[in-house]
């Protein structure tokens, strides 16, 4: 199973639906469960899966690493519309690099 697969198609930390992160306070505490939600998601569903948490932590690192990196240049005036291609782009690079990592 890839981890792309496991990410839920309404992530609470997507970019575009505000989600936890429109209120900064829950931020932190979102991530937290997502990846908590992602070790269990391994442990799970891929039997004898050597280490949920690291594939768990790695899968939230590349996410995270996209989307602040898409932030700041919606922060600096890009347009949504212009930046969806290529932040979904970036996303499935990050996660084909993840699958051939883990395996």
């Amino acid at each position: 199973m890839s981890a792309r697969s496991m990410i839920p198609a309404k992530c609470p930390a997507n970019f575009g639906g505000g989600g936890v992160l429109a209120s900064p306070p829950r931020a932190r505490e979102g991530v937290e469960e997502l990846e908590e939600a992602l070790v269990r998601t391994f442990a799970e569903t891929v039997p004898g899966f050597a280490d949920p948490d690291f594939a768990a932590a790695l899968t939230v690192a590349a996410y995270r690493s996209v989307y602040v990196s898409t932030a700041r240049r919606l922060l600096a005036g890009e347009r949504a519309a212009t930046l969806v291609d290529d932040h979904r782009a970036r996303v499935h690079k990050a996660f084909d690099a993840l699958e051939a990592a883990l395996g």
